[in-house]
């Protein structure tokens, strides 16, 4: 029995959704120690899923959680999915000044807690600490910071994530990741996508609760405050479920709680899907066979590119925060999409044997 530490990062909740279903797997399928360190919110997050998904044996004795700030990301305009790059950069300045405060905690985990392997998403230092340390490490990576950031903040700062990435003894390449991620790293496990377990009873409850007409899933995300203006759907024969900071109007739209843990299982019981172009959502759509819509975000390089190789593929359109005001004519070019060209499968089974190949086998 060995012990598997995951840094994942806190800026919004991609990170910690997108690990939650390898985590589930490496506890349900072997003997080993799970450590998980993230922000407050995202323990939480995890362990609501876990305790009430999984199936594992002693889960009190192996998943062990860790709250702490891990990872900046961006800065968001109030009101608004634009990056304020003034604040980034003030953030990111200061968090890199913190980098040794947070490596020498991190080898002090790993001395307390006997770890064996480390894995991050995408917190750089974590990296440089288990190399520190001696310990083998896994970038799990659809994209890094460095090609997030390298077009508007100073070189002087990129430096310091690029070289905290490249001490990252294997990368674990998703289906969907910036060219920049494959260009760079060498020693790459290449796979598709991963997203939560679907529970048919929960979609099942979903489709007989508001599949009355057609379903519509939005997501804005959960690392913003929502996007400014009300738009009125009360007249369009849909059904609309939507999250925190979708403000729409109408008998016809559910809002759902951020404490939702099950996102996933709205996506599946949907027929079409309007969302922030963040990796884990997409998954998710991907993974159910979703005709999709993503919104637009031009200064942010990884929805750009997950934007373009959709629509190349035929499995989304674009629109923008404006467009979602005329959301019939959204539903409308979303209709046009086939799914021919869908081949991303949920690959959380081939992640987590290749994290425990240098701890023990999966069973």
């Amino acid at each position: 029995m060995k012990t598997i530490a995951f840094y994942i990062s806190d800026h919004g909740f991609g990170h910690i959704m997108r690990n939650i279903s390898v985590i589930a797997y490496v506890l349900e399928h072997t003997e080993n120690i799970i450590l998980l360190v993230s922000g407050n919110a995202h323990i939480a997050a995890a362990k609501e899923y876990i305790e009430k998904y999984t199936n594992a044996e002693n889960l009190n004795k192996r998943f062990i959680t860790i709250e702490q700030h891990t990872d900046i990301g961006f800065a968001l305009q109030s009101g608004t999915l634009l990056v304020d790059w003034t604040e980034t950069e003030k953030r990111v300045r200061e968090y890199i000044s913190e980098f040794p405060k947070y490596i020498k905690n991190a080898r002090e985990i790993f001395r307390k807690y006997k770890v064996d392997t480390v894995v991050c998403d995408i917190v750089p230092w974590a990296l440089t600490a288990a190399g520190e340390e001696g310990l083998p490490s896994y970038l799990m990576a659809s994209f890094t910071w460095v090609e997030q950031y390298e077009q508007d903040l100073p070189p002087e700062l990129v430096k310091e994530y690029r070289k905290a990435y490249d001490s990252a003894d294997n990368v674990i390449l998703y289906g969907l990741h910036t060219p920049f991620a494959e260009n760079t790293f060498k020693n790459c496990y290449k796979v598709s996508l991963c997203a939560r377990t679907f529970h048919s009873d929960k979609v099942r409850e979903i489709i007989e609760r508001y599949g009355d007409k057609p379903i519509v899933f939005i997501s804005i995300g959960m690392s913003n405050d929502g996007i400014k203006g009300i738009i009125d759907v009360s007249d369009l024969p849909y059904s609309f479920i939507v999250t925190e900071g979708v403000n729409l109007t109408g008998e016809n739209v559910h809002k759902i709680s951020k404490t939702i843990d099950n996102t996933q299982d709205y996506v599946m019981a949907s027929d079409y899907c309007i969302a922030k172009a963040g990796w884990t959502t997409i998954s998710e759509i991907l993974i159910a066979k979703k005709p999709m819509a993503l919104l637009s975000r031009p200064d942010v390089a990884e929805d750009s590119m997950y934007i373009e190789k959709l629509i190349n593929e035929n499995l989304a359109v674009e629109i923008t925060v404006e467009e979602l005001r005329n959301i019939s004519d959204v539903l409308n070019r979303i209709k046009n999409i086939t799914q021919s060209q869908n081949n991303y499968q949920d690959d959380t089974d081939k992640i987590a044997d290749i994290i425990c190949s240098n701890v023990v086998k999966c069973i």
